[in-house]
């Protein structure tokens, strides 16, 4: 936490975010990188802050690494045909979100001031009219590899293991991730989601779904940082879907 007057400045990846205290206000204000130029170090003068006035109690503040608040529609870097009882791992990164909470020391109650992107991901629907959903669409492809220069501070590395248990081959095209059922793990430089498990049963039946709560065999020794944002760990939904382009949403 600032001390009243001082300005407090967090770099996430392409994300500059700067707190700082006002009497009781507690003030906080961000700028995202462009065109590959970083925000400068001091805020701008003409900048607008959002103001929250605390608790005349002791307390901190966290900064927490988060999932986006809404599901991703991913595609491989390459498409390929999962054939019928056959299995692949694939890998995704996912630019995470960051959480500013004000903690009271005494009491451990957190309160959550705001959740910043750091990188700003476009809209996408995922599903039909009766069934879709608002997603983001994810920049970055998913890999079948994981190498080392895949790792950045601000990138989730997610672990899907794929399998099909239906009658037919399946082309994996693109999918959608459900990353508010995730937890986030840490190793030193590195943030993981938790291992998700994707058991394709047909076009009829869709996937059944299993979150392993656990961090992949890959980040061994990794430590939760951040709960999931849904505690459900098991669940069938469909998964490798095509998506519909509407007007204003990127397909």
């Amino acid at each position: 936490m600032p001390t009243v007057g001082a300005i407090e400045r967090i770099s996430v990846g392409p994300l500059t975010v700067w707190i700082t205290r006002v009497g009781d206000e507690l003030r906080v204000s961000h700028a995202r990188a462009e065109h590959g130029v970083a925000p400068p170090i001091d805020p701008p003068d003409d900048i607008d802050w959002n103001r929250w006035s605390l608790r005349d109690v002791p307390h901190h503040l966290s900064v927490l690494p988060v999932f986006p608040d809404r599901p991703l529609l991913i595609k491989p870097d390459h498409s390929f045909t999962l054939m019928r009882m056959a299995s692949a791992r694939i890998y995704s990164r996912v630019p995470a979100w960051v959480r500013l909470q004000v903690v009271e020391t005494e009491t451990g109650l957190a309160s959550t001031l705001v959740e910043l992107p750091t990188e700003t991901l476009s809209d996408t629907w995922w599903g039909d009219f009766v069934e879709g959903s608002l997603a983001y669409w994810l920049p970055t492809k998913a890999r079948r590899e994981l190498r080392p220069d895949l790792f950045e501070p601000h990138l989730i590395i997610c672990t899907l293991q794929l399998s099909n248990g239906s009658t037919d081959n399946l082309a994996v095209e693109q999918l959608v991730l459900r990353v508010d059922h995730l937890s986030i793990f840490e190793r030193p430089g590195e943030l993981w989601g938790e291992e998700v498990v994707v058991e394709y049963q047909g076009e009829s039946l869709g996937s059944d779904i299993r979150m392993e709560d656990l961090p992949p065999r890959e980040a061994e020794g990794a430590v939760e940082i951040t709960p999931a944002r849904a505690q459900s760990r098991g669940f069938r939904a469909r998964t490798f879907a095509r998506f519909m382009a509407l007007g204003g949403f990127r397909g």
